[in-house]
Protein backbone atom coordinates (compact mmCIF):
# COMPACT_ATOMS: atom_id res chain seq x y z
CA UNK A 1 0.00 0.00 0.00
CA UNK A 2 2.85 2.40 0.78
CA UNK A 3 4.05 2.26 -2.80
CA UNK A 4 0.61 3.12 -4.09
CA UNK A 5 0.40 6.05 -1.69
CA UNK A 6 3.57 7.56 -3.12
CA UNK A 7 1.79 8.25 -6.38
CA UNK A 8 -0.08 11.16 -4.82
CA UNK A 9 3.19 12.99 -4.15
CA UNK A 10 4.29 13.24 -7.73
CA UNK A 11 4.64 16.80 -8.97
CA UNK A 12 2.80 18.15 -11.98
CA UNK A 13 3.92 16.45 -15.17
CA UNK A 14 4.31 13.16 -13.32
CA UNK A 15 1.11 11.88 -14.91
CA UNK A 16 -0.38 8.77 -16.41
CA UNK A 17 -1.51 10.15 -19.72
CA UNK A 18 -3.19 8.23 -22.53
CA UNK A 19 -2.64 10.43 -25.57
CA UNK A 20 -2.20 8.82 -28.95
CA UNK A 21 1.53 8.65 -29.49
CA UNK A 22 3.84 7.09 -32.06
CA UNK A 23 6.54 4.53 -32.52
CA UNK A 24 10.07 5.42 -33.64
CA UNK A 25 9.36 5.20 -37.41
CA UNK A 26 6.37 7.51 -36.98
CA UNK A 27 8.44 9.97 -34.94
CA UNK A 28 11.15 9.87 -37.60
CA UNK A 29 8.60 10.62 -40.31
CA UNK A 30 7.71 13.89 -38.57
CA UNK A 31 11.27 14.50 -37.33
CA UNK A 32 9.93 15.14 -33.82
CA UNK A 33 9.94 13.56 -30.38
CA UNK A 34 6.92 15.17 -28.72
CA UNK A 35 6.48 15.51 -24.97
CA UNK A 36 3.64 16.87 -22.84
CA UNK A 37 4.54 19.44 -20.19
CA UNK A 38 2.88 22.03 -17.99
CA UNK A 39 3.36 25.64 -19.18
CA UNK A 40 4.16 27.09 -15.73
CA UNK A 41 5.54 24.48 -13.33
CA UNK A 42 9.14 25.26 -12.51
CA UNK A 43 11.53 23.65 -11.90
CA UNK A 44 9.93 21.01 -14.13
CA UNK A 45 8.75 22.99 -17.15
CA UNK A 46 7.69 26.40 -18.42
CA UNK A 47 6.62 27.72 -21.79
CA UNK A 48 8.50 31.02 -21.57
CA UNK A 49 11.82 31.74 -19.97
CA UNK A 50 15.28 30.28 -19.50
CA UNK A 51 16.04 27.71 -18.30
CA UNK A 52 13.05 25.82 -19.64
CA UNK A 53 12.77 23.21 -16.89
CA UNK A 54 14.04 19.80 -15.91
CA UNK A 55 11.58 17.81 -18.03
CA UNK A 56 12.07 20.02 -21.09
CA UNK A 57 15.86 19.74 -20.90
CA UNK A 58 15.62 15.98 -20.49
CA UNK A 59 13.20 15.79 -23.40
CA UNK A 60 15.61 17.76 -25.54
CA UNK A 61 18.45 15.39 -24.61
CA UNK A 62 16.41 12.30 -25.55
CA UNK A 63 15.19 13.90 -28.77
CA UNK A 64 18.75 14.80 -29.76
CA UNK A 65 19.97 11.27 -29.11
CA UNK A 66 17.11 9.97 -31.25
CA UNK A 67 18.24 12.34 -34.02
CA UNK A 68 14.98 14.28 -33.79
CA UNK A 69 13.77 17.76 -32.90
CA UNK A 70 11.86 18.28 -29.65
CA UNK A 71 8.16 19.08 -29.87
CA UNK A 72 6.13 20.15 -26.82
CA UNK A 73 2.39 20.06 -26.19
CA UNK A 74 1.66 22.44 -23.33
CA UNK A 75 -1.08 21.15 -21.02
CA UNK A 76 -2.16 22.79 -17.75
CA UNK A 77 -3.87 19.68 -16.40
CA UNK A 78 -3.19 15.99 -16.71
CA UNK A 79 -6.71 15.25 -17.97
CA UNK A 80 -5.91 17.11 -21.18
CA UNK A 81 -3.04 14.81 -22.10
CA UNK A 82 -5.37 12.37 -23.84
CA UNK A 83 -6.51 15.11 -26.21
CA UNK A 84 -3.09 15.91 -27.68
CA UNK A 85 -0.52 13.85 -29.52
CA UNK A 86 2.52 13.48 -27.33
CA UNK A 87 4.98 10.61 -27.34
CA UNK A 88 6.09 10.84 -23.72
CA UNK A 89 5.66 12.31 -20.27
CA UNK A 90 9.16 12.92 -18.96
CA UNK A 91 8.41 12.32 -15.27
CA UNK A 92 6.28 9.47 -13.93
CA UNK A 93 6.50 7.75 -10.55
CA UNK A 94 7.64 4.15 -10.59
CA UNK A 95 5.02 2.60 -8.35
CA UNK A 96 6.25 -0.91 -9.04
CA UNK A 97 8.93 -2.28 -11.32
CA UNK A 98 7.84 -4.66 -14.07
CA UNK A 99 10.08 -7.00 -16.04
CA UNK A 100 7.89 -6.67 -19.12
CA UNK A 101 5.01 -4.36 -20.03
CA UNK A 102 1.48 -5.69 -19.69
CA UNK A 103 0.25 -3.04 -22.15
CA UNK A 104 2.00 -0.74 -24.61
CA UNK A 105 -0.48 2.05 -23.87
CA UNK A 106 1.61 3.40 -21.00
CA UNK A 107 5.12 1.99 -20.55
CA UNK A 108 7.74 3.27 -18.14
CA UNK A 109 11.40 3.34 -19.11
CA UNK A 110 14.17 2.52 -16.69
CA UNK A 111 14.28 5.17 -13.93
CA UNK A 112 16.41 8.26 -14.42
CA UNK A 113 16.00 10.02 -11.05
CA UNK A 114 15.11 9.45 -7.42
CA UNK A 115 12.59 11.91 -5.99
CA UNK A 116 10.79 12.41 -2.73
CA UNK A 117 9.10 14.75 -0.30
CA UNK A 118 10.82 16.86 2.33
CA UNK A 119 9.69 19.12 5.15
CA UNK A 120 10.76 22.76 4.80
CA UNK A 121 10.70 25.61 7.29
CA UNK A 122 12.52 28.91 7.76
CA UNK A 123 14.98 27.66 10.37
CA UNK A 124 14.01 30.49 12.71
CA UNK A 125 12.28 28.21 15.22
CA UNK A 126 13.39 25.13 17.17
CA UNK A 127 14.59 22.06 15.36
CA UNK A 128 11.62 20.46 13.66
CA UNK A 129 10.43 17.13 14.94
CA UNK A 130 7.02 15.53 14.82
CA UNK A 131 6.46 16.95 18.29
CA UNK A 132 7.25 20.53 17.27
CA UNK A 133 5.23 20.17 14.07
CA UNK A 134 2.20 19.27 16.17
CA UNK A 135 2.43 22.73 17.75
CA UNK A 136 2.04 24.54 14.41
CA UNK A 137 0.48 24.17 10.99
CA UNK A 138 2.10 22.37 8.07
CA UNK A 139 1.11 23.27 4.50
CA UNK A 140 0.52 20.24 2.29
CA UNK A 141 -1.30 19.57 -0.99
CA UNK A 142 -4.88 18.54 -0.32
CA UNK A 143 -5.46 14.80 -0.58
CA UNK A 144 -1.76 13.96 -0.87
CA UNK A 145 -0.15 11.12 1.03
CA UNK A 146 1.64 13.76 3.13
CA UNK A 147 -1.78 15.19 4.03
CA UNK A 148 -3.07 11.82 5.20
CA UNK A 149 0.18 10.76 6.91
CA UNK A 150 0.60 13.96 8.93
CA UNK A 151 -3.08 14.00 9.84
CA UNK A 152 -2.77 10.41 11.10
CA UNK A 153 0.25 11.44 13.21
CA UNK A 154 -1.58 14.32 14.85
CA UNK A 155 0.07 17.15 12.93
CA UNK A 156 -2.28 20.04 12.03
CA UNK A 157 -2.24 20.60 8.26
CA UNK A 158 -3.27 23.46 6.00
CA UNK A 159 -4.42 22.56 2.50
CA UNK A 160 -5.15 26.04 1.19
CA UNK A 161 -1.84 26.07 -0.72
CA UNK A 162 -1.91 23.70 -3.70
CA UNK A 163 1.49 23.73 -5.42
CA UNK A 164 5.09 23.48 -4.24
CA UNK A 165 5.82 27.18 -5.01
CA UNK A 166 2.67 28.23 -3.12
CA UNK A 167 3.64 26.10 -0.13
CA UNK A 168 7.21 27.39 -0.09
CA UNK A 169 5.94 30.97 -0.36
CA UNK A 170 3.60 30.43 2.59
CA UNK A 171 6.46 29.06 4.71
CA UNK A 172 8.84 31.90 3.82
CA UNK A 173 6.16 34.53 4.56
CA UNK A 174 5.30 32.90 7.87
CA UNK A 175 1.76 31.98 6.83
CA UNK A 176 2.61 28.34 7.59
CA UNK A 177 5.05 27.01 10.16
CA UNK A 178 6.37 24.36 7.78
CA UNK A 179 5.48 22.69 4.51
CA UNK A 180 5.90 19.43 2.62
CA UNK A 181 7.21 19.80 -0.95
CA UNK A 182 9.23 17.82 -3.46
CA UNK A 183 12.98 17.81 -2.88
CA UNK A 184 13.46 19.13 -6.42
CA UNK A 185 11.22 22.15 -5.76
CA UNK A 186 13.05 22.87 -2.51
CA UNK A 187 16.42 22.67 -4.26
CA UNK A 188 15.24 24.98 -7.05
CA UNK A 189 13.98 27.60 -4.58
CA UNK A 190 17.21 27.55 -2.59
CA UNK A 191 19.22 27.87 -5.79
CA UNK A 192 17.19 30.85 -6.98
CA UNK A 193 16.52 32.68 -3.72
CA UNK A 194 19.37 31.53 -1.53
CA UNK A 195 19.45 28.95 1.22
CA UNK A 196 19.24 31.33 4.19
CA UNK A 197 15.45 31.56 4.47
CA UNK A 198 14.45 27.97 3.70
CA UNK A 199 15.66 25.00 5.72
CA UNK A 200 15.24 21.55 4.21
CA UNK A 201 14.54 18.75 6.68
CA UNK A 202 15.06 15.55 4.74
CA UNK A 203 15.11 13.11 7.67
CA UNK A 204 11.65 13.72 9.15
CA UNK A 205 9.75 11.69 6.56
CA UNK A 206 10.36 7.97 6.11
CA UNK A 207 12.04 7.36 2.71
CA UNK A 208 10.15 4.08 2.42
CA UNK A 209 6.92 6.10 2.40
CA UNK A 210 7.98 9.33 0.72
CA UNK A 211 10.64 8.47 -1.89
CA UNK A 212 10.27 6.92 -5.33
CA UNK A 213 12.10 6.50 -8.61
CA UNK A 214 11.07 8.56 -11.63
CA UNK A 215 10.97 7.28 -15.22
CA UNK A 216 9.80 8.44 -18.64
CA UNK A 217 6.26 7.38 -19.54
CA UNK A 218 6.10 6.34 -23.21
CA UNK A 219 2.60 6.46 -24.68
CA UNK A 220 1.22 3.94 -27.18
CA UNK A 221 4.70 2.70 -27.91
CA UNK A 222 6.33 -0.61 -28.86
CA UNK A 223 9.25 -2.79 -27.83
CA UNK A 224 11.75 -1.21 -30.23
CA UNK A 225 10.97 2.33 -29.06
CA UNK A 226 11.18 1.32 -25.40
CA UNK A 227 14.53 -0.40 -25.98
CA UNK A 228 15.94 2.64 -27.78
CA UNK A 229 14.89 5.12 -25.12
CA UNK A 230 16.05 2.80 -22.34
CA UNK A 231 19.44 2.68 -24.03
CA UNK A 232 19.59 6.47 -24.09
CA UNK A 233 18.65 6.77 -20.42
CA UNK A 234 21.24 4.19 -19.36
CA UNK A 235 23.98 5.82 -21.44
CA UNK A 236 23.18 9.31 -20.17
CA UNK A 237 23.08 8.14 -16.58
CA UNK A 238 26.50 6.57 -17.10
CA UNK A 239 28.09 9.66 -18.65
CA UNK A 240 26.57 12.08 -16.12
CA UNK A 241 24.45 14.07 -18.58
CA UNK A 242 21.19 13.45 -16.71
CA UNK A 243 22.78 14.30 -13.35
CA UNK A 244 24.07 17.55 -14.86
CA UNK A 245 20.56 18.48 -15.98
CA UNK A 246 19.15 17.73 -12.54
CA UNK A 247 21.81 19.75 -10.74
CA UNK A 248 21.05 22.68 -13.02
CA UNK A 249 17.76 22.90 -11.13
CA UNK A 250 19.19 22.61 -7.65
CA UNK A 251 18.91 18.96 -6.71
CA UNK A 252 19.48 15.51 -8.17
CA UNK A 253 19.59 11.98 -6.81
CA UNK A 254 20.29 8.97 -9.01
CA UNK A 255 17.62 6.26 -9.14
CA UNK A 256 17.82 3.53 -6.53
CA UNK A 257 19.34 1.01 -8.95
CA UNK A 258 22.14 3.39 -9.93
CA UNK A 259 23.57 4.05 -6.49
Amino acid sequence: MARLRKHGLVALACVAATAQARTLPEMAASNEFVICAAPDDMPFSRRDGTPAGLYVDLGRLVASDLGLALGIRWIPRRELARRVGCDAIMGAAVVRAEDRPTSWRNVLTVPWMRAGAVVVDTGRGPAATLATLRAGHVAVPSGSWAHRWLDAHGVPVWVRFRTDPEIIGAVVRGDADAGVVSDVAAGWYRQQAGAANLRVLDTLLDPAEFAFDVAIDLLDTDAATLARVNGIVRARLADGAIAAIGLRYGAYRPPAGQR
